[in-house]
Formats: structure tokens, C-alpha cells, sequence
């Protein structure tokens, strides 16, 4: 759907007169982008199991990798003027969308909520929690690594002694199992992206904005050397600055700081808080995206809110999950959410007929060659990847319709988060509902499962990654990346392949080094040691029927997809309208701890634009920059000194 941004992306294969493109994956920007992968994975293993100094994994570009990614850049620049040849912009870029892929593997994407989910059912068991009566002998013996010589126990207690040997043979068959099924999701995640990305950047013009950033620090944005500008120095100076200065008081307790997180602020009775947070690296990230989408999503927070005061002043209050407000509000993002992915398919109808009539019409007009990979490819991958997907879930006990309508909404919401990250740019953004999440309004809201099959629901979520969709957003991005990368860019579907095994078996390796070298209880890690007993004791109460689900659901979700509509057809057809319809949709997520930042960056963008016009906004770009890479800087000199002084008791200078 047309866009109405404040500047054109730029798109290399668009323009009229091009210079020869150089070539972006070259050995050694496979090398670097594997360095970034690897150190991304175990500097974040170890802060978030270990250190505990920040979290800083969470986002959708994590400070473990855009951290090292500005170091890089800063060794490039003096290897410019000492050494030759430096690595060019395109080798840059291409070494970050392996980056981005990798990110998604440590700690708060993929492995922390995997291993925690399939190493908990055996050892937790107690008769207190009644595991093994409900569910234990449903459990693939394929799937779960057995508690046998102690294996569990050991690994959530450390071993015995330091002479007893890791017992890495129970974890073989398991880990060999679900890499299968995180394999064949990639790979259509993979195809996916392809195959949409011709229509979200050119056709209705996305923007991307967490790329703007890395795009414009390695030099192959507007701003040729952003290091030459004053303003991203005093952007980057500020908070740096109150990072430092905020370090002084971990050795002087007692010293006054400059807080930029006030917590939580009333609005009045019955209304729901606002998080007051300034968030330097979300409000970067913020600048770049579209003044409608800022003004919509902050918009749609205070319309929730409403909702939600009215509903407590009358009595009505569905399952009320935080400070954010309540099931009224996450049912109608999640029915918004469900109103985005099909849209967007319907408005792509065209496009993907075209991709599909390419593959199997190799003679057809239709031109892949600025793609990662052919358009054959990716049908051939998608197609068995989506016949291969229900397979392994019917092999875990879902029966075939549950496993198609699970592969269904799996695909539904990744599609729905990384379309949500390229417009909107937030951070912080996760599903509002997980693919199992529609099942009930199909089944019925108090329809149980038989044992088997709810169990089996229950360990696919063992890849939920913290509802960030797993490998669909950074793929998506990655492929949007290989627009800069010249002609060698289908290497580059090669080399995230390579960074993808690489990250999944060092973070897996490292993490249950540490687990049974240290104890994985003493971590305290919520994706690990919390997260996973919450979700097996859900399943007994669901086994035993004691769940809660209002008819007023029904109502919701369904008024969501028709407030999504509405708001859509109003954009459609006045040019005035000011709302755009994925507002609805970041609100009621994690993104609500981001909301007031979000507020500020549509402020300052607004008034410039107003003042100043694009030619404005341009110019004050190197500041929003430097707000960045000031933060990331000032969470690496804090981590180094919590790992010097303060091991194991860091100061978390980087969270929500």
C-alpha cells in the first residue's frame, strides 16, 4: 500500500544511471559477519546468564551486535588511513545482515526459551506441580533430554565434580530433532522474505528504519562520512555522558544520578499507567520512521486506555495481564494484527502471482536477479518447507488439522511481526498473539484437547523467542540489505545459512557449558529458569480444565479487525487522514515500555518537519545517530565495569 514518508528510500537497482556495484560478500566479509555472529552470541550468553549488567538482546537490533558493529566501523576508519584496503560499504552491509540473522539465536531470541523449555519437564517435576501425572507420558522421548545418570540435575546444579565429564550424548538425538523443525522454519521465513521483498520496498515503500541507521554509519547512505559531522558527536555525547556519570554511584552509593527511568506514571483513576522511560536507543531508531506511524501508535495508546477505563468503570475486566491494560485491548491488536497480514497479502496478490509464475515459467517477464535467491528457489523451498512443517508436528501428537492451522498461524504472525519492524521501526515490538493463539476462537474458548495434543501445543512453544518471530524479521531486513550488495548478493543467502549453524551451535554450546559448569539455576534468567514452569503449570491447569475464557472475547478480536479496516479504508480514501491502521497493533505489546519515547520522537520530528521542512530533518540526522551509538558505547564502558568490579551483580543500564 502506497506510503506517504517523508524521503524515498533508496533503492540501487532504481536508479537511472548506476556506477558498478561492488561486491558486497566477499571472504572476508563473510569472515567479519561470522565474528560478529560469534561474538554476539557469547557476549550476550554470558551478560545475561552471568553478568547480568544489561539485557541486551531484547530488541530487534540488539545492542550485542550493533555495539561491535560500531567498533568495527571505528577500526575500519583508522584501517582507511593506516592499512589497505579497508572493508567498503558494501562488505559492511553484508556483514551486519549476517549479524541481524545470528542476533536472533542468544539469550532473548531463540536458545534461552528453547533449552529452558525441553531441560525443565524431568527435573522440576514434583508432586506438588503434578507434571508427571499430566503430562509426562506424553512427552516425545525424542524431543525431551531424559533426567537419566542426572543429566538435568546436573545441569541446573552444576556437576558433581569438576573431574565428571558433560553428558553431551543426552542432548544429541533432542537438539538433532528440533533443528529439523528450526530449519525447515527458516528456510520458509528465508523464501518468504524473498519473495515479499520486491513488494514492501518498492511497491508500497517501506522504509525500514532500524536499517537507516547501520546503513548510514557504514557510508552507503545520504551522509557519505558521518563521523565528520559535530552534530553526531554531541548526539553520541549525551547519552554517554549520563551512562558515565550514572557509573560514579555503583562505587558511591548514595551519589546523585541523572534518571532517565521514572517508572510508572497515573493518568487518573481507573486509566492505565504510562510507562515514563526516555529511551535514547529506541528514540534513534524512532527519528527514521514515518511521522504518521509515530503519531498513530502513541495515538492508539491513549484510545486503549480510554477503552480500558471505561471497561474497569463498568465492571468489565478480561484476564488483566500488566500496567498496559487488559485481554480487551491485546484482542483487538491481535485481531488488528490478523487484519495486517491478510491486507497486506491481498495487496500483494499481484506480486506473488508473478513470483509463482517465474518459478515455474522461467521465461516469464518477471525479474528475480536483485533477489538473494530465485524466485524457482524460494516457491521450491517454501512449499517444502510448508508440507514438511505439519509433518513434525503431527509426528509430536497434534492432529493434522491443529498442525495446519498451527503452521497457519506460526507463518501469520512472523509475516505480521517483520511487516510491523519495516514499518514502524519499533524495537521493542512482539506478537500480540502466538500461532496457537487462534486456535480457541476455531475450537471454542473452553475446548480442551486431548493430552497429547495439548501437550504437544505446549512444547511448540518452545521456539516462541519471546513472541519476536524468531528468524522472519532479521531475514526480512537481511534481504532488504542485499539491495547495497551489488552483483554478488546470492551469495549472501549462503553466507546467513553459515551464520545461522555457526550462532545456533556455539550459543547452544556455551549455554550448557555454563549451565553445567556454574548451574543454570544460579543464572536467575527468566527465558531459562522462570519462564519455562510458568508455561508446563498453564498445561495442567488447561489438562484439568480449569480455564478461563469470557464469551466477550468473541467480541473483541473481531472489533479490532473491523477498527484495522476502517482506519484503512478512512487512509485510503482521504490524503488528510492521519491515522494509520498498524498503530492499532504495537501498543498493548512489549512496546508499551517504549511508548513515551516514542511520543518524544514524534515531537521532535514534527516540529522540524514543520519548521524546517525535509531539508531539516536531514540535517539533524547525524544527531539522532549519535544518540545511538552514544548509548551503545556507554553500555559496553558500564559492562566493562561490572565485569571488573562487580561480577555476577551488574547494573542493568539497558533493559525495557
Amino acid at each position: 500500500m502506497p506510503q506517504r514518508v517523508e524521503k524515498i528510500p533508496f533503492h540501487p537497482e532504481e536508479s537511472p544511471v548506476a556506477a558498478p556495484a561492488r561486491q558486497g560478500v566477499t571472504p572476508r566479509a563473510v569472515a567479519v559477519g561470522l565474528g560478529l555472529v560469534v561474538t554476539d552470541c557469547l557476549w550476550n550468553t554470558y551478560v545475561e546468564y552471568i553478568a547480568h549488567s544489561a539485557r541486551i538482546n531484547i530488541t530487534h537490533f540488539p545492542v550485542a551486535l550493533f555495539a561491535p558493529y560500531v567498533l568495527l566501523l571505528i577500526v575500519n576508519r583508522f584501517a582507511a588511513r593506516r592499512l589497505r584496503p579497508p572493508l567498503t560499504p558494501e562488505e559492511l552491509l553484508s556483514a551486519i545482515a549476517m549479524g541481524l540473522v545470528g542476533s536472533a539465536i542468544p539469550a532473548y531470541g531463540l536458545v534461552s526459551f528453547f533449552l529452558g523449555m525441553i531441560a525443565t519437564p524431568y527435573y522440576l517435576a514434583s508432586p506438588e506441580n503434578q507434571w508427571v501425572e499430566y503430562f509426562h507420558d506424553h512427552l516425545p522421548a525424542w524431543l525431551i533430554p531424559s533426567n537419566r545418570g542426572d543429566a538435568m540435575r546436573w545441569l541446573f546444579e552444576g556437576l558433581p565434580d569438576p573431574s565428571v565429564p558433560i553428558p553431551w550424548g543426552v542432548w544429541v538425538v533432542p537438539l538433532l530433532s528440533w533443528m529439523t523443525l528450526i530449519g525447515a522454519i527458516v528456510v520458509a521465513s528465508t523464501c518468504l522474505a524473498v519473495m515479499l521483498r520486491r513488494q514492501w520496498a518498492q511497491h508500497e515503500r517501506l522504509t525500514y528504519p532500524i536499517l537507516q541507521p547501520a546503513v548510514e554509519l557504514a557510508g552507503a547512505g545520504e551522509e557519505p562520512d558521518i563521523f565528520r559531522r559535530r552534530l553526531f558527536y554531541a548526539g553520541a555525547f549525551i547519552p554517554f555522558f549520563i551512562i558515565c556519570w550514572n557509573i560514579i554511584s555503583y562505587f558511591q552509593p548514595g551519589f546523585p544520578t541523572i534518571e532517565r527511568h521514572r517508572g510508572w506514571m497515573s493518568m487518573g483513576p481507573y486509566f492505565p499507567r504510562i510507562h515514563v522511560s526516555l529511551n535514547f536507543y529506541t528514540l534513534g531508531f524512532s527519528y527514521f520512521a514515518n511521522v504518521d506511524v509515530l503519531f498513530s501508535i502513541w495515538f492508539f495508546y491513549l484510545f486503549y486506555g480510554a477503552q480500558v477505563a471505561l471497561y474497569r468503570r463498568v465492571g468489565l475486566n478480561l484476564s488483566a495481564r500488566d500496567d498496559s491494560g487488559d485481554a480487551t485491548t491485546s484482542l483487538q491488536a491481535s485481531g488488528a494484527f490478523l487484519a495486517l497480514v491478510v491486507w497486506g497479502l491481498y495487496v500483494a496478490r499481484r506480486h506473488l502471482r508473478d513470483v509463482f509464475r517465474k518459478a515455474v515459467q522461467p521465461d516469464h517477464p518477471s525479474d528475480d536477479g536483485g533477489e538473494i535467491l530465485s524466485y524457482r528457489t524460494c516457491a521450491a523451498g517454501l512449499l517444502l518447507s510448508l508440507l514438511f512443517i505439519p509433518c513434525w508436528f503431527h509426528a509430536i501428537g497434534l492432529a493434522w488439522p491443529v498442525a495446519c492451522l498451527l503452521t497457519a498461524g506460526l507463518f501469520v504472525c512472523y509475516i505480521g511481526v517483520a511487516r510491523v519492524i519495516a514499518e514502524t521501526g519499533v524495537i521493542y515490538f512482539s506478537m500480540p498473539i502466538g500461532p496457537a493463539g487462534f486456535l480457541p476462537f476455531l475450537y471454542g474458548g473452553k475446548h480442551v484437547f486431548p493430552p497429547a495434543t495439548q501437550t504437544a501445543l505446549t512444547l511448540s512453544d518452545a521456539i516462541g523467542s519471546q513472541g519476536k518471530a524468531m528468524f522472519m524479521p532479521p531475514l526480512v531486513h537481511a534481504a532488504k540489505l542485499g539491495d547495497h550488495l551489488g552483483a554478488g548478493r546470492r551469495r549472501l543467502a549462503y553466507a546467513l545459512a553459515l551464520s545461522l549453524a555457526v550462532g545456533v551451535f556455539v550459543t547452544i554450546w556455551y549455554s550448557l557449558y555454563l549451565g553445567y559448569t556454574r548451574g543454570a539455576y544460579n543464572f536467575d534468567d527468566y527465558p531459562f529458569t522462570r519462564y519455562p514452569p510458568r508455561v508446563y503449570d498453564a498445561l495442567v491447569k488447561t489438562l484439568k480444565n480449569d480455564v478461563t475464557w469470557e464469551n466477550e472475547r468473541y467480541f473483541f478480536f473481531p472489533l479490532g479487525i473491523a477498527i484495522y479496516a476502517l482506519v484503512n479504508l478512512l487512509r485510503y480514501r482521504f490524503s488528510w487522514w492521519p491515522l494509520h491502521p498498524i498503530g492499532m497493533i504495537v501498543p498493548p505489546t512489549h512496546a508499551v515500555h517504549s511508548i513515551f519515547s516514542l511520543f518524544i520522537a514524534w515531537g521532535i520530528k514534527t516540529v522540524l518537519l514543520r519548521v524546517g521542512g525535509v531539508g531539516l530533518y536531514r540535517r539533524c540526522r547525524p544527531f539522532f545517530l549519535g544518540l545511538i551509538v552514544g548509548h551503545l558505547l556507554g553500555v559496553g564502558v558500564s559492562f566493562l565495569v561490572d565485569y571488573i568490579y562487580f561480577p555476577g551483580q551488574g547494573h542493568h543500564v539497558h533493559s525495557w
